[in-house]
């Protein structure tokens, strides 16, 4: 634990000291116009796309689940699932007149739990997540970035209190690099990598994940709406890199605020369970919902 948070402390100093160093050089007046660099602070809209079939992402959205199978003892077959957060831009340093090139700094955070609807609506397992991301978009269709990740969870409390289930102490942290690429308008891909330290008995550190993305061109609703579909594939080498697939179709409507939108989709989901406490219990579920990137 405490190489974690000395580690964890040494990264965030060296960034916050890099960055007046990087914000002088940006304003610096001797460089010529045509590579000159602009330092936004606080950007409204995403730099690095998120990947928006990833359960275990933080985001907003209510989700009403049925369950086709789970192995979670003494749950039922219908669930809401609440997640809460997402991610917010720090900095970016862009070309002039190019705001979708350059570096970008994000921090990401947020929960998720699961609400059992068969019993009386107790909270089955919750987990907390942030993480903090350096972003390189050196085109704008294609981008890069590195990062650290952490995911807690925890076990519900009318859960535990009806099962006796006690928790585990499910822990994960990570350090992240992952690439995406959009192919057309139309075709987004990327790839990703995890590799966890600080880790207990019960965990290895590899994580590998991938997925596509297919954005329609027809429009809906005042020609506002678009649809989309979404896949996403994720291994983890304590469970044998066993696949957790999800999938998701859906609509887009624009928030109007940046890059902000609501999503309205229905998801399939099979293998290991989101909920870390219950990572070595798999399930397999449709859910529609209701969600919100921002």
């Amino acid at each position: 634990m405490r190489r974690s948070i000395f580690f964890r402390y040494a990264v965030g100093t060296l960034v916050l000291g890099l960055l007046p160093v990087l914000n002088a050089a940006a304003e610096d007046p001797s460089v010529p116009d045509t590579a000159r660099r602009v330092t936004q602070w606080m950007p409204a809209s995403n730099f690095y796309p998120q990947y928006i079939a990833d359960p275990l992402r933080p985001q907003s959205a209510l989700t009403i689940m049925w369950m086709a199978n789970s192995e979670i003892p003494e749950t039922g077959a219908s669930r809401f699932s609440l997640r809460l957060g997402g991610r917010w831009g720090i900095v970016r340093w862009h070309p002039e007149g190019e705001p979708d090139r350059g570096w970008q700094i994000d921090f990401e955070g947020g929960f998720f739990g699961h609400f059992d609807r068969d019993h009386s609506l107790d909270n089955i397992g919750w987990d907390g997540l942030f993480g903090f991301y350096l972003s390189w978009l050196p085109r704008e269709d294609l981008g890069f970035r590195t990062g650290l990740k952490h995911e807690s969870a925890h076990v519900g409390d009318e859960y535990a209190e009806r099962t006796g289930r006690t928790r585990i102490g499910y822990t994960r942290q990570e350090i992240v690099a992952g690439v995406n690429w959009r192919l057309t308008p139309k075709w987004q891909i990327y790839a990703e990598g995890g590799l966890g330290f600080d880790l207990d008995d019960s965990q290895d550190p590899g994580r590998v994940q991938a997925g596509i993305e297919y954005f329609g061109t027809r429009t809906f609703w005042k020609q506002r709406m678009t649809w989309y579909a979404a896949l996403d594939l994720q291994s983890f080498q304590e469970l044998g890199w066993q696949t957790m697939s999800t999938a998701q179709v859906g609509f887009l409507l624009p928030t109007g605020r940046g890059t902000g939108r609501f999503r309205l989709a229905i998801e399939v989901g099979t293998g290991r369970s989101a909920l870390g406490e219950f990572f070595f219990h798999d399930e397999t579920y449709v859910g529609f919902g209701w969600y919100y990137d921002f």
